[in-house]
């Protein structure tokens, strides 16, 4: 892990998207490839959180998947690696294109229909701690993490994402080399960054 990149940053806070069951290590089927890594990364960000004194807020989804029941349930829940270690704030739902952790859209309202719109609790716990940086990280680098780190830049935030503790679910109708040219074009400064297509290329 380097922290160099952020260790100027007085105010900053730690983001942490998404790390559920349904992702990581779901009822049925297989997780996110690569989610068992980006875990270790990430407990290796909120501990050097926790020992610099860092807010951390740990989004998560409420509907990732759009179904429901026990299995749904528990696919929901963060994982218990992450259990007490940051300020939960529900999110979402994926399911209906809810992926910022900005936003929190009604799931009893059809995606699309008027009145489906909302915002979570992130923006006004960010502005209650008073940080001016953000690293984001979690799970998954081309939805829900960049969906974040983007509208964190358009509130006027510096934001660090580090390529290391997240993965692609190979999302971007471009591929992953256009996901990670839209992140650097929007602002965001990538730690362990070893793509080798520059900005504004495809």
């Amino acid at each position: 892990m380097s922290t160099s990149d952020t260790a100027g940053h007085g105010t900053t806070a730690l983001v942490v998207v998404d790390m559920q069951h349904g992702f990581i290590d779901p009822t049925h089927g297989d997780g996110v490839l690569g989610a068992v890594a980006v875990l270790e990364a990430v407990c290796g960000w909120v501990d050097h959180a926790h020992t610099h004194g860092w807010p951390i807020f740990l989004t998560r989804d409420v509907n990732p998947f759009g179904r429901s029941g026990p299995d749904a349930d528990r696919d929901g829940e963060l994982h218990p690696d992450l259990a007490g270690r940051g300020t939960v704030v529900e999110k979402g739902p994926g399911s209906q294109a809810g992926f910022s952790g900005f936003v929190l859209a009604s799931t009893a309202t059809p995606r699309g229909a008027p009145g489906g719109g909302g915002l979570s609790t992130l923006a006004e716990l960010l502005r209650s701690v008073g940080v001016e940086h953000l690293l984001v990280i979690g799970l998954a680098a081309d939805v829900c993490v960049s969906a974040t780190a983007i509208d964190a830049r358009r509130l006027g935030y510096q934001v660090t994402m580090d390529l290391a503790a997240t993965a692609f679910v190979h999302a971007h109708p471009n591929g992953d080399h256009a996901a990670i040219t839209a992140l650097r074009d929007g602002g965001v400064h990538l730690l362990n960054d070893h793509d080798p297509t520059p900005s504004g290329t495809s």
